[in-house]
């Protein structure tokens, strides 16, 4: 599963390096557009998933404080 989110992960990585690259070489507006598209995409992303995002980060956060021993 790790695996598979790290793969993404690069990919994801990988596109948005070589869409940043393609920008530079282009003149105008059309990479401030690009750019604003961009982070309107990601923040729609993140508003769909953020149920999810938000259980997982609890889910760690308990694992982790359950896990912490505690001096008193």
């Amino acid at each position: 599963m790790r695996t598979s989110i790290d793969r993404l992960c690069i990919g994801a990585q990988l596109r948005v390096r070589r869409f940043i690259q393609e920008m530079k070489e282009e003149s105008g507006v059309s990479g401030i557009v690009a750019a604003v598209i961009l982070v309107l995409l990601a923040v729609l992303l993140a508003s769909i998933f953020w149920d999810n995002l938000k259980q997982l980060f609890q889910n760690l956060w308990g694992n982790v404080t359950k896990n912490a021993k505690y001096t008193k």
